[in-house]
């Protein structure tokens, strides 16, 4: 049975500003158009295919849309589960649309775990749908005082019963640990409370997990992170973005494809002195741009736009500016308007004003205090 296995749509994310439906769309369209021509006996999508609990209406149109074409034209069965992302209540809400059609959304956290079985010529697969678990729902629903996240995965494995002879799949959206982190995941606790020890899933032949967004492997064609489909930080620039393709044959035979996509707009990172930037090839890609300089360029951002308009962060790690911000701890509220631009105009300008050029800054910054008092007085 070949089985695609994906994760981390996180459809609706905004990153610095900037909206990524277009981007996922784009994505998606790719995801369909492999599906078209390479088929395959089932679609895993292990949480969090949505970013916020509450998305936007496009957001949510895309997936009806993409799901609708899996489902209803290609007639894939599909499986989905929630992360910590979703609001489990509205994605199981899913199930109801397209009820009957093979699609299987488990997104509220239940004492039981769905299992979903299906048959190829090697016999049965079961499928084990476990949504994201919420430590402490967890432990109201067992009314069991549990010390950690791996207590609790083990529990639900106890339930459910596994027959060790067939071939037996979890679907989950958990930090196992091991794996590797990166800037754009949520911290899902403080601490270690919520790593879960891999040895636990040695009962399963593959286990399909989401969450963390790089792709990597804790236990090589077994324990397996597809990664999310695109880039949502420049901590992921060097990440190769897909899913994977999983071909279970006979009990213990599992091999493991990566499928990668081309983006619409790629996220990287240029480093160099501003003119050198600004001689560079422009780019549409979504970029982090870090300037040697050691003066700040006065209004840098914009006319780094103008050459590369999908810029989204700038950094001057030598800039005397970087420096000075880091190091200086003052009380902004007891610092006089004119000592605040002293500051703003040694940063910019790399020297201090002259006595001349003080009088001139306390001066008008007394009158406009002195006006603002007077119009606050005449209201």
């Amino acid at each position: 049975m070949k089985i695609i296995h994906t994760a981390d749509w996180h459809i609706g994310k905004i990153i610095y500003g900037e909206y990524m439906l277009d981007d996922q769309r784009y994505i998606l369209t790719q995801f369909l158009n492999y599906l078209k021509e390479e088929p395959v006996d089932a679609l895993v999508i292990s949480g969090d295919v949505y970013d916020r609990a509450v998305s936007p209406a496009e957001a949510i149109n895309l997936l009806n849309e993409t799901l609708s074409k899996i489902v209803l034209e290609l007639k894939i069965p599909t499986i989905i589960i929630s992360g910590n992302h979703d609001s489990a209540e509205r994605l199981e809400f899913l199930n109801g649309i397209l009820s009957g059609m093979n699609l299987h959304i488990e997104g509220v956290l239940k004492n039981e775990v769905k299992k979903v079985t299906f048959n190829d010529e090697y016999g049965p697969i079961n499928f084990y749908l476990l949504p994201y678990v919420d430590f402490l729902k967890a432990r109201n629903l067992f009314s069991m005082n549990f010390q950690n996240k791996t207590e609790v995965i083990l529990k639900y494995i106890e339930n459910m019963n596994i027959d060790e002879k067939e071939r037996n799949v979890l679907v989950a959206h958990e930090y196992v640990a091991g794996g590797e982190e990166s800037e754009s995941e949520r911290m899902l606790s403080i601490g270690g409370s919520e790593y879960i020890e891999p040895s636990i899933f040695e009962i399963f032949d593959y286990v399909a997990l989401g969450h963390l967004h790089r792709p990597q492997s804790i236990v090589e064609h077994k324990i397996c992170y597809p990664g999310s489909l695109l880039k949502y930080s420049f901590s992921e620039i060097s990440h190769e973005k897909g899913m994977n393709l999983v071909d279970l044959k006979e009990k213990g035979n599992v091999n493991i494809q990566k499928v990668s996509f081309k983006v619409k707009r790629d996220m990287r990172v240029i480093k160099g002195f501003f003119k050198e930037v600004m001689e560079k090839e422009p780019t549409s890609d979504y970029l982090h741009v870090i300037l040697e300089d050691e003066n700040v360029v006065v209004d840098g951002m914009n006319k780094l736009r103008s050459r590369f308009p999908n810029v989204l962060s700038l950094e001057y790690p030598n800039s005397k500016t970087n420096t000075n911000v880091k190091s200086l701890e003052r009380d902004l509220k007891k610092t006089s308007p004119d000592e605040l631009f002293e500051i703003f105009f040694k940063e910019v300008k790399g020297r201090d004003l002259n006595p001349e050029e003080k009088k001139i800054v306390k001066n008008v910054f007394e009158t406009v205090i002195k006006e603002g008092s007077d119009e606050a007085w005449n209201r």
